[in-house]
């Protein structure tokens, strides 16, 4: 790739890389370039940074080396993307006012909500409706920062939207949506002063391999939505921990050499469960297709479907308890290839 008046590959033993360059008009890059090395010749172009990953607890499942960002400047302006969970997770560096939109549109709806952390000079941070009023305003100094990332999660499910910390599943700020309405698509943006820098956990990728090991990854929600590539036996364990814990619920799609699915309660560990319910879903994983899926648990009632659809299973617990993280695993001569929408 020739160099440009943007960006000049260095060449360091390792090959000779380089990015597409784009305004953020024209939405986000569509591709993700890994192991990067650049020398500015000007400046990097705001819409694309490439940084390492510092992500504790995703273990040796993730497949990348680097982690697209996406620059915003001081204009309060929206880049949108679309979401297909209940849960948008994201980390953010900002000196303040690192603002969300959630709109039933790629573009500003009526309505639509607004999260706004670090807002009032990083005073304060705030849900608004309709750019109206606002349904939930808190104090949280010093919540952002311009030297680091710092993550958060939004949850919008069961016309509630709760706002948190990463690591933290009580939220800060949460509200009642006044009315309810689809949710599609989010925006991102930064203002009143401040740049920042964004990367969404949606974008990774994780591979698993034939071996029935839980990789666990936290979960903020009660409903997410993800997508595999396999061919028979995809296992996911609702835990209340990063490891198999006790009691704890395991949901596999396409077991049985792909002809059956079912949900597990396993009281003892794994290995002791007894099946809750089992259901024929004949070739309903593919190795060459990712399909997609939703599994929700508020209180104990699990229901596990094709993404916009309704349940093909279900199953509720008469005792429920707080789940914290997933775990994702293939085996019975299976590899995977998989994706959350958080």
């Amino acid at each position: 790739i020739p160099e440009s008046p943007q960006l000049r590959p260095r060449r360091d033993g390792s090959g000779v890389y380089a990015a597409p360059c784009c305004h953020p008009s024209e939405g986000p890059p569509k591709l993700i370039i890994r192991n990067t090395a650049f020398l500015a010749h000007d400046a990097v172009p705001a819409c694309l940074h490439l940084s390492p990953l510092n992500l504790p607890g995703l273990g040796e499942s993730w497949k990348g080396d680097d982690w697209a960002s996406y620059g915003t400047d001081e204009n309060k302006q929206y880049r949108f993307r679309d979401i297909k969970g209940k849960t948008l997770r994201f980390q953010v560096k900002a000196a303040h006012d690192a603002h969300i939109a959630l709109t039933s549109g790629e573009e500003e709806t009526d309505p639509m909500l607004e999260v706004f952390i670090g807002g009032w000079e990083g005073a304060a941070s705030a849900i608004r409706f309709k750019k109206a009023d606002d349904l939930a305003k808190v104090d949280t100094p010093d919540i952002l920062s311009e030297e680091e990332y710092r993550e958060f999660w939004i949850a919008f499910d069961h016309d509630v939207v709760r706002v948190g910390k990463g690591a933290e599943w009580e939220p800060f700020m949460s509200a009642t949506i006044p009315e309810p309405f689809d949710i599609t698509h989010y925006g991102y943006s930064t203002g009143w002063g401040a740049t920042g820098w964004w990367q969404f956990h949606s974008e990774i990728h994780f591979q698993t391999e034939d071996c029935l090991t839980y990789n666990f990854i936290p979960v903020y929600g009660d409903t997410f939505s993800f997508s595999v590539a396999c061919s028979n036996d995809a296992h996911l364990a609702l835990t209340s921990g990063p490891e198999e814990t006790s009691p704890m619920y395991e949901v596999f799609i396409g077991g049985w050499e792909n002809q059956h699915s079912a949900i597990r309660l396993s009281k003892e560990g794994r290995g002791s469960g007894e099946d809750m319910i089992k259901v024929d879903t004949p070739d309903v994983v593919c190795c060459e297709e990712e399909r997609k899926f939703y599994i929700s648990f508020k209180d104990g009632h699990i229901r596990v479907g094709y993404q916009d659809s309704d349940p093909f299973m279900e199953w509720t617990d008469p005792e429920p308890w707080k789940i914290t993280h997933i775990g994702y695993c293939t085996g019975w001569g299976a590899s995977g290839k998989w994706k959350f929408e958080f």
